[in-house]
């Protein structure tokens, strides 16, 4: 099955972080043997390169996206006009990130690994956590 990751999700799996949900986990396990596949949005790489400027979670920002360039069980999304357009019709959403993400889960008509209730809400996407 096939799948969107918020930030923080691919964060925390990459850190072996408690916060991830076990089924978020599962997810992320199963893409690792090449079971899922999981498309990360360019903005997710972009945040996750933010936070690690910023200290505010210790990982190996290097290694983490030459782990995801490597793998072809994740796939960067770059952010396109497809995908833009996408974003011009969704109101619900107003941070800019979270638009750009669900507005790419929208595009490939895919769940979102997401922890955020803000996403989770929303009647336009289907979400796991």
């Amino acid at each position: 099955m096939n799948f969107v990751t918020d930030t923080h999700p691919l964060l925390w799996w990459f850190t072996d972080s408690p916060k991830i949900s076990s089924k978020a986990s599962e997810i992320f396990e199963k893409c690792e043997k090449g079971e899922n596949v999981i498309f990360v949005p360019s903005i997710v790489i972009a945040e996750a390169l933010s936070i690690f400027d910023k200290k505010r979670i210790a990982f190996d920002f290097k290694n983490l996206f030459r782990k995801i360039n490597d793998s072809e069980n994740f796939v960067i999304i770059a952010l396109d006009y497809p995908i833009l357009q996408k974003m011009v019709d969704l109101k619900d959403i107003s941070e800019l990130h979270d638009k750009i993400i669900v507005s790419t889960a929208k595009y490939l008509n895919l769940p979102v690994i997401t922890k955020d209730e803000l996403i989770q809400n929303l009647f336009s996407v289907k979400t796991v956590w």
